[in-house]
């Protein structure tokens, strides 16, 4: 017969306990969801604080302002440029209200037509160094493009 005294057992209920706890959370289904939406909570914040607006072309006085309001935003001015068959940027987004000054910095005249926005037209040629600026007030995707050449084209995002 064995003699069992609990006084000279070294043994230690609550470990055995917390060992297993731990193993239980370690091995839980769950964990790797866990990891998957930290992962996806860093990549929303930092694409929030790492994104790089288009800076607005504040070089003439038309739509600058001195600071943000917090209720009404101020319209601004952007630059769009034609260079060598291609507007840059392609894709610029605005809000309505906002102004786009289109510059003409190629060697031969443009004519830039919009495709959905009645008015959006140059109307004549833009010569080298002109701009034309037209002032967005509705809302939508308008594609725009050189008469001369409608394979050069881009597109203004009016929110």
């Amino acid at each position: 017969m064995v003699n069992f005294d609990p006084a000279e057992q070294n043994f230690e209920p609550e470990l055995a306990v917390k060992k297993e706890k731990v193993s239980r959370i370690l091995s839980n289904s769950g964990l790797p969801w866990l990891l998957i939406v930290l992962v996806l909570v860093l990549l929303v914040f930092s694409v929030s604080i790492f994104r790089q607006p288009v800076i607005p072309d504040t070089s003439g006085n038309i739509g600058s302002s001195v600071g943000p309001t917090p209720d009404a935003r101020q319209p601004r001015v952007y630059s769009v440029s034609y260079k060598s068959g291609v507007f840059s940027p392609t894709n610029l987004r605005i809000h309505a209200g906002d102004t786009v000054r289109f510059k003409n910095e190629g060697i031969f005249p443009i004519r830039i037509v919009g495709d959905d926005l009645v008015g959006f037209d140059s109307i004549g040629d833009v010569p080298q160094g002109s701009f034309f600026a037209f002032t967005f007030a509705a809302r939508g995707i308008f594609s725009y493009y050189n008469d001369k050449n409608s394979d050069e084209s881009a597109t203004i995002i009016v929110r």
